[in-house]
């Protein structure tokens, strides 16, 4: 008996202790003593490990972020063991515990203590969350899984660390780690765009095998992916590739029955029957096109044949990629060594003769040229030259001369190094003689001009390491003759000239523009708005000068002054899609102009109402094909001209579609 009595004597006198050390623990924690204060409640859970109040007051030492010993995960470690024995708290520990809220709360809430107590609990685990979601740390994640498998944001916590797994694995970006994520977080948010980027790598995979059983595994594989078609496609091309390889009827029946929905069906049906024709039949098709070019690079028949092919791979190509309009009259592709052309530019003269141009790689030489091609307006060609310097050559831009003759600019190396770059200017005859050439140094050239008295002002810019891109011109006489040079103040490039009807000349820069006379001297000038950047300007037939840009570099700007650059219309088009350039832009039917343009995701062709700044319709352009720019001919046609790896010129007829 006396036992008993001693032991719950020595029980009391344990649990007053604890209170103590608590109470004691509590004072300290209200001055930010926060380590003595650890220290006595940890001395306390040593004897009792569930004790509500030193449990209480680790977990908001350890919640504290002003404390040393700040760390949420420990802190939630107390209180979640906290929670189911807050009923157990003494009549003495509600007492002190209560009055250390009371001193140390900001101000007075009047509600119970253990009430307050779930809400610090309640605080801390918000604390959690939020630190596990702000810190995108694995480690923190797992370890939060790891010791809390009841944790009530235990959803939200497993989406993060999907998300930061996910992020790590896209990194990598490897096929096999796409894989390895889809099996391991199959309920993760992100599996969708695993799956898409693993379709993608598998889809680049079976590209670069290029194979029909490549293909056909992936197929297999993955029915369900974006790039599906595409991979059909390849199949179907990288099948009739075989057959043609093996170049035999057999081989082209087997083709046409197992790809019945193939593209090339029509040529494979082609060369199939070349196959029993004589040569003079065999050279319809694709393949046997190629070969008589290179072996009768001369005369008229090869200009039939040339034409032949170009309007057959014009027309199949536009046919897999259409053009949104009822009135094409034709296209033609235009290559000629199957290496690439990199580069287009159209013109038309005023005989109503097309100008092609473009660059490409000449497998002799070893370098680039210009190929410029003159075609009749139904697009056969009359004539094509290659012209170029000794080393690389490019094309940029095609103008018509006042007589047939053709003006190109671009750039021409003076050596193998990339510094060796400078500006290009040349000139050819009706026929396709060179007239003669020009390089005019670091004058990088936007626009040109040819004037009605003859003479050629080139716009664009110069640049040096201090002081970036200066506004830049430069006049030429008809023969090539530099007649002056002007660098105007203020920075950026020139992107358009045009006459007048005073015969003077509108200079347009990306953010100023001014009027010059014949020897560059400005008449007006004034800036745009220095949140826009112009792209485009043109004259209107009364004499207006439209200007079109980007504002804020989002929104496009339409901007149309007077001849005296009073401003008659400005006008904003909030769109969907960045613009990026305005390719070209030419007058269509009254009060209407032309726009090719490049944004960010597509290019489109706008018409533009010149009264108001709206555009009235826009028609979208096929992605598989870089437009470089249209133009009309003489018979009010719309010409598009644009490279595929081949040089592509689209006829409409008329300027609508």
């Amino acid at each position: 008996m006396m036992y008993r009595i001693l032991l719950l004597h020595l029980l009391f006198l344990c649990y007053g202790l604890s209170a103590q050390n608590s109470k004691k623990g509590f004072k300290q924690l209200e001055k930010a003593e926060y380590e003595k204060s650890y220290d006595d409640f940890v001395n306390v859970l040593e004897d009792d490990r569930q004790n509500p109040a030193a449990l209480l007051g680790c977990a908001l030492i350890l919640a504290d972020d002003r404390s040393p010993l700040f760390d949420l995960i420990g802190a939630w470690e107390y209180a979640s063991t906290l929670k189911p024995n807050i009923e157990k708290l003494s009549t003495e520990e509600i007492e002190f515990i209560g009055e250390y809220f009371r001193n140390t709360e900001t101000r007075s809430i009047s509600r119970p203590v253990k009430k307050k107590i779930e809400y610090a609990v309640e605080t801390i685990e918000a604390k959690l969350i939020k630190y596990v979601r702000e810190e995108n740390n694995l480690e923190i994640v797992y370890n939060v899984l790891e010791k809390f498998p009841d944790f009530r944001h235990k959803a939200n916590v497993m989406h993060i660390r999907n998300q930061l797994e996910f992020r790590q694995y896209e990194k990598s970006n490897t096929l096999e780690g796409y894989v390895e994520f889809i099996g391991k977080f199959p309920d993760a948010a992100q599996v969708d765009r695993a799956i898409k980027y693993r379709n993608r790598l598998a889809f680049d995979k079976a590209s670069q095998l290029n194979t029909v059983e490549a293909y056909k595994e992936y197929i297999r594989q993955y029915p369900k992916a974006i790039e599906y078609n595409q991979a059909v496609k390849n199949l179907n091309a990288v099948a009739f590739i075989r057959a043609k390889q093996i170049n035999s009827i057999n081989a082209f029946d087997d083709f046409i029955a197992e790809y019945p929905d193939a593209l090339e069906i029509g040529e494979a049906k082609k060369l199939q029957m070349g196959l029993l024709y004589e040569y003079a039949k065999k050279i319809q098709t694709l393949e046997a096109y190629n070969v008589f070019i290179r072996k009768y690079p001369e005369g008229q028949q090869y200009i039939d044949i040339f034409n032949l092919k170009s309007l057959d791979n014009g027309m199949r190509f536009i046919g897999a990629h259409p053009v949104a309009s009822n009135n094409i009259q034709w296209a033609r592709s235009f290559e000629n060594e199957e290496t690439g052309e990199r580069s287009a530019a159209l013109a038309v003269d005023s005989l109503n003769a097309y100008i092609l141009g473009g660059t490409v790689f000449r497998n002799d030489t070893g370098s680039t040229d210009v190929w410029i091609i003159k075609l009749g307006d139904d697009g056969k060609m009359i004539w094509n030259k290659y012209i170029g310097e000794g080393y690389n050559d490019e094309l940029q831009i095609l103008v018509p001369g006042r007589h047939q003759e053709i003006l190109g600019a671009g750039y021409t190396w003076l050596g193998t190094d990339s510094s060796s770059r400078e500006s290009w200017l040349f000139k050819l005859g009706p026929d396709g003689q060179k007239l003669w050439s020009k390089k005019l140094g670091k004058l990088h050239i936007r626009s040109i001009l040819l004037t009605g008295a003859g003479s050629v002002f080139l716009g664009g810019y110069q640049e040096n390491d201090t002081s970036g891109r200066k506004y830049s011109i430069m006049a030429l006489n008809e023969n090539g003759k530099k007649l002056w040079s002007r660098t105007y103040t203020g920075k950026g490039e020139i992107i358009g000239l045009s006459e007048l009807p005073d015969k003077r000349v509108l200079i347009a820069g990306n953010h100023w523009r001014a009027k010059i006379d014949t020897r560059g001297y400005i008449v007006w000038e004034s800036s745009f708005n220095e949140t826009d950047s112009i792209l485009a300007a043109t004259v209107l037939r009364g004499g207006e000068i439209l200007y079109t840009g980007l504002r804020n570099g989002t929104n496009q700007v339409i901007i149309k002054t007077g001849p005296d650059n009073k401003i008659l219309l400005e006008k904003e088009i909030i769109g969907t899609d960045v613009l990026q350039s305005v390719q070209s832009l030419l007058p269509g039917s009254q009060n209407q102009l032309i726009a090719l343009c490049k944004y960010f995701n597509n290019q489109a062709i706008n018409w533009v109402n010149t009264l108001n700044g709206t555009i009235q319709k826009s028609v979208l352009l096929p992605p598989e094909i870089m437009f470089s720019g249209i133009c009309t001919d003489m018979r009010n046609n719309l010409l598009l001209v644009g490279f595929t790896g081949e040089l592509l010129v689209i006829k409409n007829g008329g300027i609508t579609f």
